[in-house]
C-alpha cells in the first residue's frame, strides 16, 4: 500500500468516527424533546443564531442560524438538528423552557435577550431571528397569559 492510500484510509476512519460520535450523542441529547407535530405549535422558526451568556466559553461559543425555536401552549424549545444538538448542549443551547419561568424578554438591537429561570439558576441567551418582533410580541402574550392566570 502506498503511503497516500493509507493516509486517504486513516482519515476517512476518522472522519466516520467524528461523525459517528456527533450522531450518537446528539440522539442523546435530543431526546428530552417530546415529538409533536408541527400544528401544535404556535411558532416555529429554524436557522436562528445565538448564545448563552453563562460563561466565556458559552459567550465564544454559540450557534450560527442552526438554532430551532417552537411554542407551545405552555413551552418554549430551543434545539437544532441531531447532528449538532451535542455541541449545542455543552454551549447551553439545548433547553424545555416553561413560559411561567420567563422573567424577561427583551430587545437590543438585532438581538433578542431572553432571561429565565433553570433548576433555581438564572440563566440569559441571546438569540438573533429574523421574525425578532413576531416572537417577542407572542412570548409577551404568553407570558401575560400566565401572569393572569
Amino acid at each position: 500500500m502506498q503511503p497516500e492510500q493509507i493516509f486517504l484510509i486513516v482519515w476517512l476512519i476518522f472522519a466516520v468516527t467524528i461523525i459517528s460520535i456527533f450522531l450518537v450523542n446528539g440522539k442523546k441529547s435530543i431526546k428530552k424533546f417530546p415529538k409533536l407535530n408541527e400544528s401544535n405549535f404556535k411558532y416555529v422558526e429554524n436557522s436562528v443564531s445565538g448564545y448563552s451568556t453563562q460563561s466565556f466559553k458559552t459567550k465564544m461559543g454559540g450557534a450560527r442560524n442552526v438554532l430551532q425555536i417552537r411554542i407551545t401552549q405552555d413551552e418554549l424549545w430551543l434545539k437544532t438538528n441531531t447532528f449538532m444538538a451535542w455541541i449545542a448542549e455543552q454551549f447551553d443551547l439545548l433547553h424545555i423552557i416553561p413560559i411561567k419561568s420567563i422573567k424577561s424578554v427583551k430587545t437590543d438591537g438585532k438581538k433578542i435577550n431572553l432571561e429565565f429561570q433553570k433548576n433555581g439558576q438564572t440563566k440569559k441567551i441571546v438569540l438573533i431571528s429574523k421574525r425578532k418582533d413576531e416572537l417577542i410580541q407572542l412570548l409577551n402574550i404568553e407570558m401575560d397569559k400566565i401572569m393572569t392566570v
